[in-house]
């Protein structure tokens, strides 16, 4: 039941990685056009549940993969992320709870964790 589970999350994660995609390029665009400074640029320490080498590699891509957003470091102990977003404000809570709530658990379902 578990393999089947993760074949139906794999095209979901797909999806919304390319919905991802097209958002954050579009961000990023507007951000490079626009004629005043609407980036907050900012690093930001993420905790993340992904333990497996798999997991942790997806994640970490899916990030740097989406303009905008890069993958800077992994904790030796494989539970944080230091990531760069452009975007991220005065505190990079979104970041964080955007990795938390949305890509993490989206790659958990496709991954043994």
């Amino acid at each position: 039941m578990r393999i089947f589970s993760q074949i139906v999350a794999l095209p979901w994660l797909a999806t919304v990685f390319f919905y991802d995609l097209a958002v954050s390029s579009i961000a990023v665009s507007r951000a490079v056009l626009s004629r005043r400074d609407i980036t907050a640029p900012r690093f930001v320490v993420v905790p993340i549940q992904a333990r497996s080498d798999i997991g942790v590699t997806i994640v970490a891509n899916y990030i740097t993969l989406t303009p905008g957003t890069l993958t800077v470091d992994v904790s030796p102990d494989r539970s944080k992320l230091l990531i760069h977003d452009l975007f991220a404000g005065f505190s990079g809570d979104t970041c964080r709870e955007g990795i938390q709530k949305g890509i993490e658990p989206r790659v958990l379902r496709v991954t043994l964790r």
